[in-house]
C-alpha cells in the first residue's frame, strides 16, 4: 500500500474493520445467527464439501452448530496484513466455551487463519470487509462438567456460579430441566 497521510488513515480503519468483522463473527456465533453469520462472508465463499455462498454456509452451521446451546469466542492476539486496498489475510487466536447437545461441555484453544477482502464502500464512507476464507485450526479441545449447571450466582452476592444471561436462555434453561 502507499504512504501518505492518507493511506496512514485507510490502513488503520481498514484494520479496524477487519477487526470488528472478527468480533461480528463471534456474536453470529454467541447468538446462533445463520443470516448475520452469512453476511459476513463473501457472497462467492468456498466451504469446502458444504459447497459455496451463503446456502453453503448455513449447511455447515447446521453440521457443526446444530445443536450448539451455547457458543462464547474470545478473540485475542489478532494480526492483520494488508496485502493492497481490497485484499488482507490474518491470524486470530480465540478461546472457545460452549456446550452441544451431543458432546457436552467443551473449551477449545482455535487459531483462525484468515482471508478478507474489501467488497465496499458504505453509506458513511467505511470501508466494508468480509472473509474470503476462514479456516479454523483446532488447537485442542476439552470436554468439561457443565458450568451451566451450578447453582445460580445470585451476582453480586456471590462470584461463583451461573448468571443471569445463561438462565434467561430457554435453551439454557431446558438444558437444566432435563439434566435433573
Amino acid at each position: 500500500m502507499e504512504h501518505g497521510e492518507y493511506s496512514a488513515v485507510s490502513y488503520l480503519l481498514a484494520k479496524e474493520a477487519i477487526r470488528d468483522l472478527v468480533l461480528e463473527y463471534s456474536i453470529a456465533v454467541a447468538d446462533k445467527n445463520p443470516e448475520l453469520m452469512a453476511s459476513l462472508f463473501v457472497d462467492d465463499a468456498d466451504f469446502g464439501s458444504s459447497g459455496k455462498g451463503p446456502e453453503a454456509l448455513k449447511e455447515l452451521m447446521e453440521a457443526t452448530m446444530g445443536t450448539l446451546e451455547m457458543g462464547i469466542i474470545l478473540v485475542t492476539n489478532h494480526r492483520i496484513r494488508l496485502i493492497n486496498d481490497a485484499n488482507a489475510e490474518g491470524e486470530v487466536w480465540a478461546r472457545c466455551f460452549a456446550q452441544t447437545a451431543d458432546e457436552g461441555y467443551y473449551e477449545q484453544l482455535i487459531k483462525y487463519v484468515d482471508k478478507y477482502r474489501r467488497t465496499s464502500i458504505d453509506a458513511l464512507g467505511m470501508q466494508v470487509w468480509k472473509f474470503e476464507k476462514r479456516n479454523h485450526l483446532l488447537w485442542f479441545g476439552e470436554g468439561k462438567e457443565s458450568p451451566l449447571l451450578q447453582e445460580p450466582a445470585n451476582w453480586p452476592s456471590k462470584n461463583i456460579g451461573v448468571g443471569r444471561i445463561p438462565l434467561s436462555d430457554p435453551v439454557i434453561q431446558k438444558f437444566r430441566k432435563t439434566d435433573d
